[in-house]
């Protein structure tokens, strides 16, 4: 079944899902919003297709930004506009027209790489500004910091060629790549050399093998998810209860944001929220250590819920998505626990994102054990 996007109401509801399901990263929520709002303003209709309709013998194509989410210093916003960002937001339809040149094909559709508020909302403006629809699915189902950490990377398919290109215009085709891991250095150095972000158009993969690693339904579930957060915020209802009632998960903690510390390093946002407890767990505290999104979490002190599993902290009324960027002390917050999926439960998919990948000498466990 084919998600339509027609009204700016329809765009706001899908960025805010995929903003939740970006577990504190995944990009700047207004910024997804800003790439899809011309498109409906100007009368167009935006389709995201059933994976069903891929064929085995089509290409599909993974346009995705890689970056840090940590704001840019004074210093860092005075380098990079020294020149003109002529490519700002067409970066990954320009991978696109750069990459099937390249190959020598032409792509039948996009694959998100992630759900995330730009990171979602980006493929699919690339999608419509080449003339192809975005698929209703992704590679990871949530928000990952690594490009090692989602379904087409723990099923070993290529990453390269790929195409680079950054906001100033310039391009890179890599055309072979040694591992996962060198392929991720050479998409942050580039972004570093850039002075932010950077759109990559990788994971080129015909249908059959996109069937094998492609979530099914991602972009609908999101969109239902941010469809029922403002139906939550219009009738008053509390948002975390009516999501977990929704698409399952629990509410594992509520509460005020009392301490936050974060760094810049090496392309990823590092840091931890520190949340005193009200009602699910009064007079309790709970960390959240992120690497871009919220990863390892502690309760009084001890270990508790981890990656792959979905940690998501949202504003305790209005039910918005909060990200690492924007959290600050004060907050009022709802965190929302939910499974991951299960190709990341398996001794490949916790090998890239449990909490041994991210230097925790911890053993996942999964979180309807802990709740």
């Amino acid at each position: 079944m084919t998600l339509i996007l027609k009204t700016r109401t329809d765009v706001e509801d899908l960025t805010t899902g995929c903003t939740f399901f970006g577990t504190g990263g995944g990009g700047s929520k207004q910024l997804g919003l800003n790439m899809l709002y011309p498109h409906v303003d100007a009368g167009k209709i935006i389709e995201i297709v059933d994976v069903n309709t891929i064929k085995d013998n089509d290409w599909i194509a993974c346009p995705y930004y890689s970056g840090t989410i940590a704001p840019p210093t004074p210093e860092i916003e005075a380098l990079r506009t020294r020149f003109p960002w002529d490519h700002f937001e067409k970066e990954l339809a320009l991978g696109l027209a750069t990459l099937e040149d390249y190959m020598n094909v032409k792509f039948a559709a996009v694959a998100p790489f992630e759900l995330g508020g730009i990171n979602t909302p980006a493929p699919i403006d690339a999608a419509v500004k080449h003339g192809i629809p975005c698929v209703d699915g992704d590679y990871s189902g949530r928000a990952v910091p690594e490009i090692c950490q989602n379904t087409v990377c723990v099923k070993e398919f290529p990453m390269a060629p790929m195409a680079l290109i950054d906001w100033f215009g310039n391009k890179c085709i890599v055309d072979h790549i040694i591992n996962y891991e060198m392929g991720e250095r050479i998409s942050k150095g580039l972004s570093e050399v850039a002075w932010g972000r950077l759109g990559n158009v990788a994971f080129p993969v015909q249908g059959a093998a996109f069937h094998e690693a492609i979530i099914p339904g991602t972009l609908t579930k999101s969109y239902e998810v941010g469809k029922l957060i403002r139906e939550s915020r219009e009738s008053g209802d509390d948002p975390a209860e009516k999501i977990v009632e929704k698409v399952g998960g629990w509410v594992i903690f509520r509460g005020e944001v009392v301490e936050r510390t974060w760094e810049n390093r090496g392309g990823y946002m590092y840091g931890e929220t520190v949340i005193k407890g009200s009602g699910v767990k009064p007079g309790s505290k709970l960390k959240v250590w992120f690497k871009n999104e919220n990863h390892i979490t502690w309760l009084d002190g001890e270990p508790w819920i981890t990656s792959p599993d979905i940690i998501e902290i949202i504003n305790e009324k209005s039910g918005e998505p909060i990200t690492n960027t924007d959290i600050k002390n004060g907050d009022k917050v709802s965190v929302i626990g939910m499974k991951t999926e299960p190709i990341f439960r398996t001794p490949e998919g916790l090998k890239v994102l449990g909490p041994k990948h991210f230097g925790f000498d911890l053993t996942y466990k999964p979180i309807e054990d802990l709740v």
